[in-house]
C-alpha cells in the first residue's frame, strides 16, 4: 500500500534559481532530511535518464535506486524507484512573481510486506511528519542563501 506524502513551500527566489538547485543532486544532502548519502549511477546528472543510488535514515535505513522519469525546465522534476525502497518524487514550481516560487512536492513511498514491512512502517511512519516539515523549512532556507550569495 502506498502512502503519499505533500507538501509546499514559498521561496523568496526565482523560479529558475529555485529548480537549478533542486536539479543539482550535489545540492540533495543539504536540505533533504534523512538523506545520508546520494551519488550518480552513470554520466548522465540531469535530465529524463538521470539514475541516482541513495540511502536515508528515518529511524531505518532505506536504500532506492532513482531514476528521473519528468523534467521540464522550471516546471516539473519527477524521480522515481527503479530498484529498493519503492518511491516516487514529484516537485511541481510556479512562478509567483516577484522573484519568488512555490515549489509542490508529492511523495509516494512503499514499505516491503510482510513482518519486516510492518515493522518498519512503525518506525517510518512517525518520522515522516517531522522529516517532511523539516525538509520544506531546510529547502526554502537553502535556496535563498545560495540566491543572495550567502
Amino acid at each position: 500500500m502506498a502512502n503519499i506524502v505533500e507538501y509546499t513551500a514559498e521561496i523568496d527566489a526565482p523560479v529558475s534559481v529555485v529548480f537549478d538547485y533542486l536539479d543539482d543532486f550535489t545540492n540533495t544532502k543539504d536540505w533533504m532530511y534523512g538523506l545520508e548519502e546520494i551519488e550518480p549511477v552513470g554520466d548522465q546528472l540531469h535530465g529524463v535518464g538521470a539514475t541516482y543510488r541513495g540511502t536515508m535514515k528515518l529511524g531505518v535505513t532505506l536504500r532506492s535506486t532513482l531514476r528521473c522519469t519528468a523534467w521540464e525546465k522550471d516546471r516539473l522534476l519527477e524521480i522515481e524507484s527503479i530498484d529498493g525502497i519503492r518511491n516516487t518524487q514529484r516537485w511541481t514550481f510556479t512562478d509567483l512573481g516577484d522573484d519568488r516560487t512555490k515549489v509542490d512536492a508529492w511523495i509516494s513511498y512503499s514499505l516491503p510486506g510482510g513482518a519486516a514491512g510492518v515493522a518498519m512502517g512503525r518506525v517510518v511512519k512517525p518520522v515522516v511528519a517531522v522529516a517532511v516539515k523539516q525538509t520544506a523549512a531546510s529547502l526554502a532556507r537553502h535556496v535563498e542563501a545560495s540566491h543572495r550569495g550567502a
